[in-house]
């Protein structure tokens, strides 16, 4: 979202964009209270454990809230900041065409389909990208920007873009800008070069935002805004101005095409990654009450606790696991055990084991027939380590001690059937948005390319 600064040219808006205005506001009001033990400089650990989108606990009905909650949540004020700007400039004129609530349905659906799609294609990233949490409005946002092109692939965007601390800047069609846009989220995405970004996220909402104008536009708005804006800038009204150029169109076209075929790729061909736990754990650690879920594969589990991002959860589970409680057969009964625990700890290329002082007053253990747990619950106290570096030196020593009394479950999902289904659905927002770009593209343009 941060290439550059685009600025709109005047479109007629006789009313104010109230839900736009009210979506800037909800998620700056939410990201300042998600971010308050961070000083409003990054998300909090439990607003990303317990809010942010997991892509393998989507059909665990317990835990669709996750789709809601992660397009709210933002990792920090430049990703918050990016969001709200391509929010304001675009979402102002869509909000003006489809009405507020047809818009706010845009931006709900598209953010569904963000996660639809981040699902579908997490098999490019391995096991693990079915179990690492993603935030943010940039999927429902896409959205925006699809309906935007459809609408609006005429307007002129002035661009600002910041060079050596000038600014340097000068006129772009919006058709232009958004397809760049776009096909720099596919390239990305199928190249598996994005790092931490969901870059499918941002082409299932584009996708899905384009898909759903053929259902959610009002035609006779559509016909009012054409006439505005023909008034506004005295130039001579036709009833049907044309829709994307011939060019545009082509790249259009063929971009949702690699993902179609992607998607249809993933539907007959989905990938068989194995088996995933899904852990539920509910505990109490010292003042702190948390309900938590994390996903792992049974293969290199010690390298996925590290990557766990709520700091009581991960030293649970990491205990748990050095304590060889999470592998066993039938089941297993502990009480009154203290023992030297130990973790190891690694910071760069420098790796050490320590020995951890943990007593578990008592624990209840049933296993699966892979010998992983599927259920449990006790009191363990432990201790959290704490790292101090100097220069290329580390200082490691024993810090605050942790009473956790917990319960956990897990159960196993077959990431091939996630990714089936998924696959399903992505590949019918991709056909309909195809139909919409080569056939309504003249119906629903109110500025022509």
């Amino acid at each position: 979202m941060s290439l550059g600064f685009p600025v709109p040219e005047v479109v007629y808006r006789p009313k104010r964009p109230k839900i736009t205005l009210a979506l800037i506001f909800s998620n700056i009001i939410i990201y300042f209270i998600s971010s308050i033990e961070n000083s409003f400089l990054s998300i909090g650990d439990y607003w990303l454990s317990n809010g942010a989108f997991v892509p393998s606990l989507l059909f665990d009905p317990s835990q669709l809230y996750r789709i809601f909650t992660s397009m709210f949540l933002h990792a920090d004020l430049v990703h918050l900041f990016f969001n709200m700007y391509f929010l304001y400039i675009f979402g102002r004129a869509v909000e003006e065409t489809l009405g507020g609530k047809r818009f706010f349905i845009l931006y709900i659906l598209s953010g569904i389909a963000a996660s639809i799609f981040h699902t579908a294609f997490s098999f490019l990233q391995g096991p693990m990208g079915y179990v690492i949490p993603a935030i943010g409005a940039s999927g429902a946002i896409s959205g925006v920007l699809g309906a935007y092109l459809i609408f609006y692939p005429g307007t002129s965007l002035l661009m600002i873009l910041p060079i050596f601390f000038f600014p340097f800047m000068f006129w772009i069609k919006a058709s232009y800008y958004i397809l760049f846009w776009f096909a720099l989220q596919v390239i990305y995405g199928l190249s598996r070069t994005g790092g931490s970004v969901a870059f499918f996220a941002h082409v299932g909402g584009f996708i899905m935002g384009i898909a759903l104008l053929s259902i959610i536009t009002n035609k006779e708005r559509i016909m009012e805004l054409r006439i505005f804006k023909n008034l506004f800038s005295y130039i001579r009204w036709t009833y049907r101005p044309r829709g994307l150029g011939k060019t545009s169109k082509i790249i259009l076209s063929s971009l949702i095409l690699l993902i179609l075929f992607s998607s249809l790729f993933i539907l007959i061909f989905p990938v068989d990654q194995g088996k995933l736990k899904t852990i539920t754990i509910q505990y109490k650690c010292n003042s702190l009450i948390c309900n938590d879920y994390i996903g792992l594969m049974p293969d290199n589990i010690e390298k996925q606790i590290s990557n766990i991002p709520l700091d009581e959860t991960r030293i649970l589970i990491n205990r748990l696991y050095v304590a060889n409680l999470l592998y066993g057969k039938d089941k297993i009964s502990i009480s009154n055990l203290t023992s030297e625990l130990p973790v190891k700890i690694v910071i760069g290329k420098y790796s050490t084991t320590v020995k951890i002082e943990t007593t578990i007053d008592y624990f209840n253990g049933i296993y699966g027939n892979d010998s992983f747990i599927s259920y449990g619950e006790g009191r363990i106290t432990t201790y959290s380590i704490k790292v101090s570096v100097y220069g290329d030196n580390y200082q490691i020593e024993k810090s605050d001690k942790l009473t956790y009394d917990f319960v956990l479950s897990v159960e196993t999902s077959d990431i091939r059937s996630i990714t089936q289904y998924t696959g399903l659905l992505s590949t019918l927002f991709t056909i309909v948005s195809l139909l919409v770009v080569n056939l309504m593209d003249r119906k629903l343009a109110i500025v022509g390319e």
